[in-house]
């Protein structure tokens, strides 16, 4: 189904887009892109451009409306982001939640919103768009810690963020225990699953329970990768 969609990927690492592919993350999103094979796809990577806070002033509703007042790179995400047919937003997990510079980037996107309160099919207010279009989005995020409920809060803000952009929720691709990634077998598994993850989006429309339970299942129990993970953290604290 999104085989032949255009699909654009905000990737929030800041260990991202650089040589040497450090940044988990991203090698889940582009693992991810494999499997889905869109037409066309662009990837994003907001701190390696110049994208601004919002400063609130509302000039992008008021005095120039669709326009932000900042003259910046956000200004390209936005001309892709009313193109695009998928949105994958992709961020470790940064204190319960997205990145700075993916929050930043859905900060800046007030622009894309009419100033006036409009109520959806549940009587809940929302800023209608002003520019609406049948979108899904995709939530993948990594996190240090091993068990799954560090990512509840992302997950809660992924699906607010649906709500009010008014996209179709097209599922999460979640990784617990990223510090533990260079366990070939167990990472092997689940890397092979995010990709059938994309491949199945692509031809169903969707991913699958069982794929998104191999992929998110903790996999390692909590003291075993305390013992896995600070061996490495006292060798770099010398």
């Amino acid at each position: 189904m999104f085989r032949q969609k255009k699909v654009m990927a905000i990737c929030g690492s800041p260990r991202a887009g650089k040589a040497g592919g450090k940044s988990l993350t991203e090698r889940v999103l582009k693992t991810f892109l494999e499997g889905l094979s869109p037409k066309r796809y662009r990837i994003f990577y907001p701190h390696l451009m110049k994208i601004a806070y919002c400063t609130g002033c509302y000039t992008c509703w008021f005095k120039t409306p669709g326009v932000c007042a900042i003259r910046d790179d956000m200004a390209e995400i936005v001309a892709e982001w009313q193109d695009a047919d998928l949105i994958i937003l992709a961020s470790p997990v940064y204190v319960e939640g997205f990145s700075a510079q993916l929050k930043t980037v859905l900060d800046r996107s007030i622009c894309l919103f009419e100033p006036l309160v409009s109520l959806d099919g549940r009587g809940h207010c929302r800023h209608e768009l002003r520019s609406r279009k049948d979108r899904a989005a995709l939530l993948i995020s990594t996190c240090g810690f091993s068990e799954l409920d560090n990512f509840d809060a992302i997950r809660t803000h992924f699906a607010a963020v649906c709500r009010n952009y008014f996209w179709k929720n097209a599922g999460e691709i979640l990784i617990p225990a990223s510090a533990a990634a260079s366990l070939p077998r167990l990472y092997d598994e689940k890397f092979a699953a995010v990709k059938k993850a994309g491949e199945e989006l692509a031809r169903e429309g969707r991913i699958t329970f069982r794929t998104a339970q191999k992929i998110s299942e903790e996999g390692i129990e909590a003291g075993c990768y305390q013992d896995i993970i600070n061996p490495f953290f006292r060798k770099l604290m010398g």
